[in-house]
């Protein structure tokens, strides 16, 4: 179960990166699967594991990353000159986390 709780959670991750034209950087998506994968860890320690329970941790991680998407607008573009997306780095992570407490991830 914590399995699929954490695909279904990172998927929600990657397309609202994607919805905002983003990605993550390589060691910015290792840190938020981590978080994640802690998240779902948290939510199976605490026996909160119901649909409702998971609608809520889904709710609060694209709290999150809608936070990471409009802090790395702020950051410089260093691949404007590059094809493809700009990227969340870790920096905006760091940044977003401001907006915790976000249950069950920090």
């Amino acid at each position: 179960m914590t399995f699929k709780m954490e695909e279904r959670l990172w998927i929600t991750a990657q397309y609202l990166a994607r919805e905002s034209g983003m990605e993550y950087s390589v060691p910015c998506a290792t840190v938020v699967r981590d978080l994640v994968r802690a998240g779902t860890h948290n939510m199976v320690r605490e026996k909160r594991t119901s649909e409702h329970d998971f609608e809520e941790a889904d709710a609060n991680l694209s709290r999150l990353v809608t936070k990471m998407v409009a802090e790395a607008k702020i950051f410089p573009n260093l691949r404007a000159s590059l094809p493809g997306p700009v990227l969340i780095r870790e920096a905006a992570f760091v940044k977003a986390k401001e907006i915790c407490p976000l249950w069950p991830f920090c």
